[in-house]
């Protein structure tokens, strides 16, 4: 039959990788963004701390020549200089003035020169003499900083002036706010020391400049812009109109996007700007994009391997389900179904309304499924623990104290109203009668086995009261059944027990004594106990041993298995068992292997053989020696290998599991519980088989593991014992040296001391 294209897995795959793209994708542009917005604003408050520690670093030097400039214009050398003349017999005071002077013409502070100048007197005094001998071309240049309304100023010396663009100068009067002040000191200040300033910082801010109140230049790296006017210049606009002291703002500068971060000072007026370029601040940025774009490639690459491989994994049931219900008949032929999943569909629709009537019938048939369990209890088909976790099922809670089986079995229909036609029914009948007579909680679920109504009933006396309570109760039995019916029956007794284990005892011992109703009459009540004092034994297939062998092969464990099995052909050749009885047994045995390999999924080359085959070879074995060898050579032997094999590759697979994620995360919280859960193992398993594969227990090795990298560390790096020690998830310093001694020998301070 030929298959309909697969569009269905065409389907699936293009979801898969839809499925699998879109979250990188969604992903990785989130990621660009956010560490794009990351890096731009640790640039930007990287700006701000470099501008605001430049600013600082100027306004010191600015003030602490202020102060030095104030202590001198106040002393009494200079205020009593300034209210007379300095002629050549003042050579005491001009001393002083010079001594004063050069106090403060440090070269730390950058001061190139300072100029004392009597307005009144007109006398100049400067570090290189009086009047003439002093620095006459300056006198008009003093004349104007006299005239200024300010008492104390910071200012640049204009473009027309000698020397033009070089200087900065401090000026203060004396009296400082006298109208008509008395004289005035001018200190020079180098340009040199302005520009280290901004030298400094424009490598890390981009272009730093500062402007004074009139935004003129003050300092710039370009000398050629010394003294220009920034007024008109757009991008420093909003500095123009806002009244903040410091702040940062996004503009254009030449058609290119800067930022501009700025501080206003309140010492002098003037203006720190730092004009940053977004394109070299966005380099870093490129390469996130870059890599976050190769990353988000690689893993939609191998999306779309997963999802092909995946996909076809898929459907391969799904082919397997289709190709299995394509043959299936519908009731119409025209406007058949495309696609696998429509076909499907419709054969399982098909199908349910076709099957629907006996799914219901069935599932209200709980009383036919109680019925089902107690034939497999009687015929030694179901082990007594599994029964007796369906005790629920009958509406008990617990065992009864005190257990046996009844057997019922009509005498003869001969002088009745009933024919052999009519036994079937009868037998019914009786069942239905038990039933309504024996208590729910005192009896399992009547049945009908063969020739023979069997009622399992239990009780909580024992004793001599509990065989007393059930001949009362087969009695009404009897006469019930003779009222109703008109038929005799007799009654057969099994002895009591206690476990379900002996149920199919008891029930050959009740059908066994109805055998003595030939020589005793009809209407019997017949206790096998009474008729046989001396117990009997059944030949009971010892179903806990071969469980035992069974749980050893599931455990690979070859030495255990063969102990189990010897144990279990030992119990089948116990005695008094009987040849045939043996024959049964290892008939089952073999049976019960061969669905053992398959509910296992264990491949054996013997079991190509057909049955026939292999029951030929059993029964030619002579005796229990080369029974034991065949068994385990044919079973036992290849089940714990591929079993033993396939559980060692799974060992391995959570070892090397738990081993990477410590490689990786072992400076993580890292515990066995978490890992343990991310491998889908409870942590119990996973340290006992961790355990195995390694020789030592989880937080062993991860201890080693850390104290190796530690070693590492502490050659190649310099980071501090206490930076390893936490970075290593330990809680303290201390604790890390002790566990580091114990695994090392030595602390880690002598460690590193050795290399």
């Amino acid at each position: 039959m030929k298959l309909r294209s697969r569009s269905y897995l065409l389907k699936l795959m293009l979801f898969s990788i839809i499925i699998g793209t879109i979250p990188v994708l969604l992903l990785g542009a989130f990621a660009y963004y956010n560490s794009s917005q990351t890096v731009q604003d640790k640039v930007n408050e990287g700006n701000k701390q470099l501008l605001l520690q430049m600013q600082m670093r100027v306004e010191q030097t600015l003030r602490m020549i202020d102060n030095s400039a104030t202590q001198l214009l106040q002393s009494p050398t200079v205020t009593g200089a300034f209210k007379r003349d300095i002629s050549k017999n003042d050579f005491e005071m001009v001393h002083e003035l010079y001594k004063g002077i050069a106090q403060i013409q440090t070269y730390e502070l950058g001061i190139k020169d300072v100029y004392l100048y009597s307005l009144n007197n007109k006398w100049i005094v400067s570090s290189t003499g009086v009047n003439e001998y002093s620095s006459p071309a300056f006198r008009p240049q003093l004349e104007a900083f006299s005239q200024l309304a300010l008492g104390s100023f910071w200012t640049r010396e204009t473009a027309t002036q000698p020397n033009a663009l070089q200087n900065v100068y401090f000026v203060k009067k004396y009296p400082f706010n006298s109208v008509t002040p008395e004289g005035i000191i001018c200190v020079v200040l180098s340009s040199d020391v302005m520009k280290q300033f901004i030298s400094d910082q424009s490598s890390k801010l981009g272009s730093t400049f500062i402007l004074d109140h009139n935004l003129d230049v003050i300092d710039h790296l370009d000398r050629s812009q010394l003294g220009k006017s920034m007024a008109g210049q757009s991008h420093l606009q909003p500095l123009v109109e806002t009244n903040q002291a410091f702040g940062q703002y996004a503009s254009k500068l030449d058609g290119e996007k800067v930022t501009i971060t700025y501080r206003k000072s309140a010492y002098n007026g003037w203006s720190y700007i730092s004009v940053a370029s977004n394109k070299q601040m966005n380099a870093q940025n490129t390469i996130i994009g870059w890599m976050t774009l190769l990353v988000s490639l690689g893993i939609m690459i191998v999306t779309f391997i997963v999802a092909w491989f995946g996909s076809k994994k898929m459907y391969s049931p799904i082919q397997s389900i289709y190709t299995a219900l394509n043959d299936v008949p519908t009731e119409a032929s025209e406007g058949k179904p495309t696609g696998e999943l429509n076909v499907i569909g419709e054969r399982v629709d098909f199908l349910i309304r076709n099957q629907s009537l006996i799914m219901n019938e069935l599932k209200g048939q709980q009383s036919q499924l109680k019925e089902f369990f107690m034939h497999k209890l009687f015929g030694g088909g179901m082990r007594p623990s599994d029964f007796e976790e369906k005790l629920g099922l009958y509406g008990l809670e617990s065992l009864w104290p005190s257990m046996c089986v009844l057997a019922i079995q009509i005498d003869t229909l001969s002088d009745t109203r009933f024919n052999e036609t009519d036994r079937e029914l009868l037998m019914f009948a009786i069942n239905n009668i038990v039933g309504d007579l024996v208590l729910h909680e005192q009896r399992l679920v009547p049945i009908v086995f063969s020739d023979y109504q069997v009622t399992l009933i239990g009780a909580s006396s024992e004793g001599a009261a509990f065989k007393e309570y059930i001949f009362n109760l087969s009695d009404e039995i009897q006469h019930a059944i003779a009222q109703y019916l008109e038929v005799n029956v007799s009654i057969g007794i099994s002895r009591t027990f206690t476990t379900f284990i002996d149920a199919p005892q008891a029930l050959h011992e009740a059908i066994t004594s109805l055998k003595y109703r030939v020589g005793l009459g009809e209407a019997s009540i017949l206790f096998i106990e009474d008729l046989q004092p001396q117990q009997g034994n059944l030949s009971v297939f010892p179903q806990e041993k071969e469980q035992a062998l069974l749980d050893a092969i599931r455990g690979g464990n070859y030495v255990q298995s063969e102990t189990a099995l010897k144990q279990l052909i030992g119990a089948l050749f116990e005695p008094p068992n009987q040849h045939q009885d043996y024959h049964l047994s290892l008939l089952r045995l073999l049976v019960d292997l061969l669905r053992f390999g398959q509910e296992l999924s264990v491949t054996l080359e013997q079991s190509a053989n057909d049955e026939t085959t292999l029951i030929q070879s059993l029964f030619k074995l002579r005796n229990v020696q080369e029974m034991e060898q065949w068994f385990m050579s044919t079973f036992v032997l290849p089940y714990t290998q591929a079993l033993s094999n396939r559980r060692d590759s799974q060992f391995k697979q959570i070892s090397d599991a738990i081993i990477d994620m410590i490689k990786r995360e072992f400076d993580s919280n890292l515990t066995l519980e978490n890992c343990s859960a991310r491998i889908n193992y409870h942590p119990h398993y996973v340290s006992r088989v961790f355990r195995q594969e390694t020789g030592i227990n989880f937080g062993e090795f991860l201890t080693q593991y850390r104290v190796d990298m530690a070693k590492k560390w502490l050659k190649e790096s310099d980071m501090k014992i206490a930076e390893i020690a936490d970075k290593l998830q330990y809680n303290n310093a201390a604790n890390f040296i002790r566990s580091f001694r114990k695994f090392a020998g030595m602390t880690p301070g002598q460690y590193r001391d050795e290399g």
